[in-house]
């Protein structure tokens, strides 16, 4: 984006430019979808994206009283947001009283159209402007008519909202409501300013702080006290406390500073730009008898605002209106599977997201297979096989992203299956995974048996899917055509908010491969995340590339792991009940496939339970670890989808459900 100061800086030559003209003051969501509406605009006429903008305010000229005025942006900021648009040219016009006395129809001739040479312009229904404000719609309208340029009259409906939305921002920072603010804004409420000296009060009773000069007098500061803030400087973020008072407690009458205190920074602020995010408002502003008594304070908001900040890092992804997202393919020897599917992956990536692949030490050309053919693609290489579980969770160690999207090197993507699954997880902040319908390669009017459409579970811990009993597959008939929170996603192809994996320890990394998501998504709800499965997102998995699903070895890893799983999310109460059940159950099992022939089978289920016993110590060890990583990442109460009232055996033998679709609605939670 281009920054013109018009009367300094001279205008380009613009060519079906399409214009819109504002104050845009906070510039929140309803701003940002009309700036969105112009860069399309623009995109599909061939030219240029223009915002008019106005410094000072127009109300810092015309209102008599400009001491009730409190902007909720200065121009500094406003540059800053406007930024990270797709707009082409940013435009400050100097508002002065003279420019505001121009008539309306000199405003729009000599102004707008001989400056600008508007294509399109997009307004407001009560747009007003010129000398007394008596220009209006109507008179943009007859201007249109003539051909001057095309008019996009935004709805009455919609500039309302936009206009109630900016008053409510107001009134929740008056009312300490940040969260209200943040959800209005669409993102927190920033403040930035430039770092000048204090008296280092902070430094003495070890706090030291930066003080904030804000350039715009106007600007609305929040209520005096103590909030959690999260401050960016030079591209770097920082956990902070904020305070903005009077200082008390060293003196009366002092002038209102505003203060921040970094975590985790060490080096000189003085004369350096800060962006301030406000998140909470932790306490109001108040007098201690004396500076220890302040600094036990500070000691408590210190811990109380770490708290908080964790827990909102774990959802703000879903606030955030443009989320970095990393599409992550992890690979082991697959250099057929690369050939074969990473064309479309790469094709298919859109602008926002960066595509990575993390070889697992790979002994054939897949390394070099990418870097000849894909250089575009980050890879990270890591020593060794580690396995799906902790071979991800090394790789993606190393990336920086709001959403990870994990994709098998066997699974073959559509145009649209990225956008469906980020639109569902920015539903809800507490959204914190996703999957896509997943149907066969090999036959692909069927779904697939890795996932389907969204994973469930029985109360005794056996998995199945929408659209996959134990091993019937369904046909893809639409019957599951409805977005469902379920109890786990896939891993052939899952969408996860990177903070709360990272929080949560990733995958179980002993699981090597096979139900290490099953695990890390029953963590993910018992911490109060939800689990969809999105329909309008469609992909297509090979199925059993990697290790058919058959291999004794596959049979083993998911009885073990299985029995990991229950053993470090269930209760211990519960566990006394269910494990005989499930020791039963299994071993009817494994002697079925004894009496099948299946020898090694047997000796493979057998297997699962004797190193699972042997593990019993070690497995009390990782379910307290586990149990207190959820207790610290919890974003909410436990609720937990997806699980079958009852045993999926009974259904499908004893009942006769052979389809998930089959079950009672009253059945599945």
């Amino acid at each position: 984006m281009k920054v013109i100061y018009l009367q300094r800086d001279p205008l380009p030559k613009f060519t079906n430019a399409v214009v819109t003209i504002g104050a845009f003051d906070g510039f929140h969501d309803g701003h940002r979808d009309i700036v969105d509406q112009v860069c399309a605009q623009a995109k599909i006429v061939g030219g240029e994206s223009v915002l008019i903008t106005f410094d000072p305010h127009p109300r810092q000229i015309l209102d008599q009283d400009p001491s009730n005025i409190y902007l909720l942006n200065s121009l500094e900021e406003k540059i800053y947001l406007l930024s990270e648009t797709n707009l082409d040219y940013l435009v400050i016009v100097p508002f002065t009283f003279g420019f505001s006395q121009m008539v309306a129809e000199e405003y729009i001739e000599d102004f707008l159209i001989k400056q600008f040479s508007p294509h399109t312009l997009i307004i407001g229904f009560d747009h007003r402007f010129g000398m007394n404000s008596l220009g209006d719609i109507q008179l943009m309208h007859a201007y249109a008519e003539n051909h001057s340029f095309r008019l996009i009259e935004i709805a009455k409906k919609e500039d309302e909202k936009i206009k109630i939305s900016s008053t409510q921002i107001r009134e929740a920072i008056h009312l300490n409501d940040f969260g209200k603010a943040t959800r209005l804004l669409g993102r927190p409420y920033l403040m930035m300013g430039k770092v000048v000296k204090g008296q280092h009060l902070g430094t003495q009773i070890g706090y030291p702080t930066a003080n904030l000069e804000l350039p715009e007098k106007v600007k609305l500061i929040p209520n005096p006290g103590i909030y959690a803030a999260i401050a960016q400087i030079n591209d770097v973020t920082y956990d902070a406390l904020l305070y903005i008072g009077t200082r008390p407690t060293i003196g009366e009458h002092l002038q209102q500073t505003i203060e921040i205190h970094l975590k985790k920074f060490h080096g000189d602020l003085y004369g350096q730009q800060i962006l301030i995010e406000v998140i909470e408002f932790i306490r109001p502003d108040r007098k201690f008898e004396n500076l220890e008594q302040l600094t036990d304070q500070i000691k408590n908001d210190d811990r109380k605002i770490t708290d908080i900040l964790f827990r909102y890092h774990l959802t703000e992804a879903g606030q955030k209106r443009s989320p970095k997202i990393a599409v992550v393919v992890l690979n082991y020897n697959g250099e057929k599977y690369l050939r074969e599917y990473l064309p479309d992956l790469f094709k298919f990536l859109p602008n926002y997201a960066k595509l990575y692949v993390i070889d697992n030490a790979s002994s054939d050309d897949s390394v070099l297979f990418l870097q000849h053919n894909y250089p575009e693609v980050k890879r990270i290489i890591l020593k060794k096989n580690y396995g799906y579980a902790e071979g991800y969770n090394k790789g993606l160690a190393q990336i920086e992203s709001d959403y990870f999207i994990l994709v098998n090197s066997d699974v073959k993507v559509t145009e649209e299956w990225i956008s469906p699954l980020l639109l569902r997880m920015k539903a809800d902040p507490n959204n914190m995974a996703c999957q896509p319908k997943i149907l066969s390669i090999s036959d692909p009017e069927s779904f697939e048996y890795a996932g389907a459409a969204g994973g469930l579970m029985d109360l005794m811990g056996y998995t199945f899917s929408q659209g996959r009993m134990l091993n019937e597959v369904e046909k893809d008939t639409q019957q599951y055509e409805s977005a469902k929170k379920i109890f786990w996603s896939s891993g052939a192809a899952m969408m996860v908010n990177a903070n709360m994996f990272k929080a949560l320890g990733g995958f179980d990394g002993d699981y090597f491969a096979h139900q290490e998501e099953i695990d890390l998504c029953w963590r993910i709800q018992r911490a109060g995340g939800h689990i969809w499965y999105e329909p309008k997102s469609r992909i297509y998995h090979l199925g059993g590339g990697t290790l058919e699903y058959t291999n004794p070895r596959k049979i083993f890893l998911n009885f073990r792991n299985n029995l990991s799983t229950l053993f470090k999310n269930v209760p211990y109460v519960y566990l006394i009940a269910l494990l005989p059940l499930r020791l039963i159950v299994d071993f009817l099992i494994s002697i079925k496939y004894l009496l099948s022939g299946k020898f090694i089978l047997f000796f493979k289920v057998i297997e699962a339970y004797v190193t699972s016993i042997l593990s019993t110590l070690y497995l009390m060890h990782k379910k307290d670890n586990y149990n207190s990583l959820v207790e610290k990442a919890k974003i909410g109460p436990t609720q937990i989808s997806g699980i079958l009232r009852g045993s999926l055996f009974l259904h499908y033998y004893l009942f006769g459900n052979k389809k998930t679709s089959d079950i009672g609605s009253q059945y599945l939670d």
